[in-house]
């Protein structure tokens, strides 16, 4: 008996995992939800995000003569494309809900496959200032 409503957990668990990379469309069909997925989506990318820039600063610190000149963030944004400063303390939740706003008030962006909608919000709403 158990087996039964093991394998019926599952299949409806994985009836509801989307194939393929998230879409703006999809993103924006969770934002009159629960919000969940939105959520989940944001901490993701904004760890795989972190990750990608920490395994860049190590690249570039151990191959450049002049490391101190590539750690400074304002010029390691402008060398390498990475130019996003998120505030100490935001939270995925409040990303996500920034993003259903974006989502919302772009509908263009919604058909974007991939990270494109959430790069471009980053981008926009999290740039940083270089003096």
């Amino acid at each position: 008996m158990s087996g039964i409503l093991i394998a019926t957990l599952l299949a409806t668990v994985s009836a509801k995992i989307p194939a393929g990379f998230a879409s703006g469309d999809l993103l924006y069909s969770d934002c009159g939800g629960s919000r969940q997925f939105v959520v989940g989506y944001v901490a993701g990318w904004l760890d795989k995000w972190s990750r990608d820039e920490y395994l860049a600063r190590r690249i570039f610190t151990e191959a450049v003569p002049a490391p101190k000149a590539m750690v400074n963030s304002a010029y390691f944004a402008n060398s390498v494309g990475v130019n996003l400063c998120v505030p100490v303390g935001t939270t995925a939740e409040a990303i996500g809900n920034t993003l259903c706003t974006f989502l919302d008030e772009n509908p263009g962006i919604r058909e974007a496959t991939g990270d494109e909608p959430m790069t471009t919000l980053m981008a926009y709403k999290y740039r940083c200032l270089v003096p």
